[in-house]
């Protein structure tokens, strides 16, 4: 364990620092991600404003990606300055998800249960489990963006906790 590649207990000690962070603090890291993706689609729409700049000039012809790139100018500017709107986006993405995917699992319990099978009721509660978290991301969008966020938090920090104990009981061959 003398030659520790400092890059196997950097990496996984990211991970717990950013996990613990995701649950402490689902808010402001919410708002954080929702600000860092309007930071970057609004230099995307810089960066293709330029693009399509150069080729106008250089060609003399129209490029079909200046109004595309203007957009993401806006869109850029406009999730930088108000990314709760970019909360509640993602909230209702996640409502869709979970209302789709419990009533999927209904569908296949019943389904089951016409076969005989004696775990029908396993997709069932699941399913019922997604409908009722779904209409909790739909009344509460932000709150379900957050919930997300802290799930994801438990799953960075074992995730990277498990990878640092593997780093240290790693043994030379």
């Amino acid at each position: 364990m003398k030659d520790v590649r400092w890059e196997l207990i950097l990496m996984p000690l990211i991970s717990v620092v950013l996990g613990i962070y995701l649950i402490l603090k689902p808010a402001a890291a919410t708002v954080a991600l929702c600000s860092l993706v309007g930071w970057l689609i609004l230099l995307a729409g810089i960066l293709g404003t330029a693009n399509a700049l150069t080729f106008q000039r250089a060609t003399l012809m129209k490029s079909s990606m200046l109004p595309v790139s203007v957009a993401g100018l806006v869109v850029g500017i406009f999730f930088i300055t108000r990314p709760g709107t970019l909360i509640e986006i993602v909230g209702l993405v996640i409502c869709v998800f979970l209302m789709v995917e419990g009533m999927t699992n209904i569908q296949n319990a019943v389904g089951r249960r016409r076969w005989g099978d004696r775990a029908w009721w396993v997709p069932l509660a699941l399913g019922i489990a997604c409908v009722v978290l779904g209409l909790y991301a739909l009344f509460a969008p932000g709150a379900s963006t957050a919930m997300i966020l802290r799930v994801v938090g438990v799953l960075l920090t074992f995730s990277g906790a498990v990878n640092l104990i593997a780093v240290f009981l790693m043994k030379e061959d």
